[in-house]
């Protein structure tokens, strides 16, 4: 950055005649004295007004080379000063050590002076006065020596009358023909809101996050209470509608028994349910991957999704000789599972379910289950994604359930670096898709 503010040092004051002035105004007389004393002479008519001439051409010159270049300068220079006094950002000049050589009025208002000239006067250690961290300085002449010039370097100020602020400097350091130092210039930017606004911003994710973490920590640990007393209630309520110990005598009694324990394996799903969500979002579930093969994987999660969700019906398996996976064999069958009880729950009867599972291009693999079910529109597939999201919210609602099904199942496909999708419109069905990546798909000739 060049700034041309300084005062030329060889500029003459106005107003008064200077020696290359009464020089031109001399010689114009000498060659008009000389030329009128030829003319008096015989002969001498053409010499004559030679010598004039050149006496006015000589004048001419010095007059023209004299007053209109300072002219010409005092105008710049008038132009860039008054850019430089009404700059909305401070700019300054200063020495390699640390002292002000100019500064503007808006530099002197974000340091708390006056003026440029109180400013220039009052602040002669930057390192020690200006910066709260002296080795800013220090880092801002490193910055220079390695790179001429500097970038948003923020750092904390403290103002003349003692308020701390932040501020930003861009910079460069101007150098002599031979490469020496001359001097530091550049612009100031008070940035005290804007890093304000970070700060507030980094403040508030922090509380998000830690409201997180006790809300994940809330669950996990009143989900393990509840476990306990939950195992005595099933545990006891087998015995009853068994008749473990012995015939009870009213078969209602047998019929209620059967109810709190169907009742109680429900409360449990939704225990284990919200233990996994817990543990996702903390990132405390790991894999236990092994060979699997794709058809008995699909078959374990159909008989739990029955068992989960007492339905018997028929799924329909469209799955040719695949290569076998490297997954975890409880958590994929856990988002199958998830899917297919999500399909019986929704597919009226006589409406079809299926499961079929293909090879992709690039070398994945593929699992669909596709059932006749309601459907669901765009906005709510996004929303049944949500954990806790339930699209019939009303008290009198059809289907029961905590909505954390759909969530767990695409958080446990990503956990495989794999994905889910979901195709669906109303009173068309659904088809959720459970793509996973090349490295999960292991030879064709590996043991199953």
């Amino acid at each position: 950055m060049a700034l041309a503010w300084e005062t030329h040092a060889n500029a003459e004051p106005q107003g008064k005649p200077t020696r290359r002035v009464l020089s031109a105004w001399l010689a114009l007389a000498v060659g008009v004295a000389f030329g009128a004393a030829i003319v008096s002479a015989e002969n001498a008519e053409i010499g004559a007004g030679l010598l004039i001439v050149a006496g006015l051409a000589v004048a001419v010159i010095v007059l023209r080379r004299t007053v209109t270049p300072d002219s010409r300068v005092t105008a710049a220079e008038r132009t860039h000063r008054a850019f430089f006094d009404h700059a909305i950002e401070g700019i300054f000049r200063t020495t390699h050590d640390g002292r002000y050589l100019d500064a503007n009025p808006a530099l002197a208002r974000i340091y708390g002076y006056e003026n440029p000239a109180a400013l220039i006067a009052g602040l002669t250690n930057i390192a020690g006065q200006l910066y709260i961290d002296p080795r800013r300085r220090g880092e801002f002449q490193a910055l220079m020596q390695d790179h001429d010039e500097v970038t948003d370097f923020v750092s904390q100020i403290r103002r003349r009358d003692g308020a701390i602020i932040w501020i930003s400097e861009n910079a460069r350091a101007v150098r002599d023909w031979q490469g020496r130092l001359v001097f530091y210039e550049g612009t100031v930017e008070d940035v005290t809101a804007r890093m304000q606004a970070d700060e507030d911003l980094r403040h508030a994710l922090s509380e998000a996050e830690e409201a997180s973490r006790t809300k994940t920590a809330f669950l996990a640990a009143m989900s393990h209470e509840l476990k306990t007393p939950l195992n005595s209630v099933l545990g006891f309520s087998e015995i009853l509608k068994t008749e473990m110990l012995g015939p009870i005598g009213k078969p209602a009694y047998r019929e209620y028994a059967e109810n709190i324990h169907n009742s109680g394996k429900r409360l449990l799903a939704v225990i284990n349910n919200i233990l996994d969500v817990t543990r996702l979002q903390a990132g405390a579930i790991t894999l236990d991957a092994r060979v699997l093969a794709v058809r008995d994987l699909a078959e374990e999660a159909i008989a739990q999704a029955r068992a989960e969700c007492g339905d018997g019906r028929d799924v329909t398996l469209d799955i040719p000789a695949l290569p076998p996976i490297d997954a975890d064999w409880t958590r994929l069958k856990q988002a199958l599972a998830n899917l297919l009880s999500n399909a019986f729950k929704f597919t009226p009867p006589g409406g079809a379910i299926s499961i079929r599972a293909r090879m992709l291009d690039g070398g994945g693999l593929s699992i669909a289950i596709e059932d006749e079910g309601i459907g669901m529109e765009q906005d709510q597939i996004e929303a049944a994604l949500e954990p806790f999201h339930q699209l019939d919210r009303s008290l009198s609602r059809r289907f029961e359930g905590t909505g954390l099904g759909l969530s767990i199942a695409k958080s446990l496909v990503e956990l495989h670096g794999g994905a889910l999708a979901i195709h669906s419109a109303p009173g068309e069905g659904t088809i959720v898709t459970v793509s996973l990546p090349p490295g999960r798909v292991l030879a064709k000739n590996a043991a199953a």
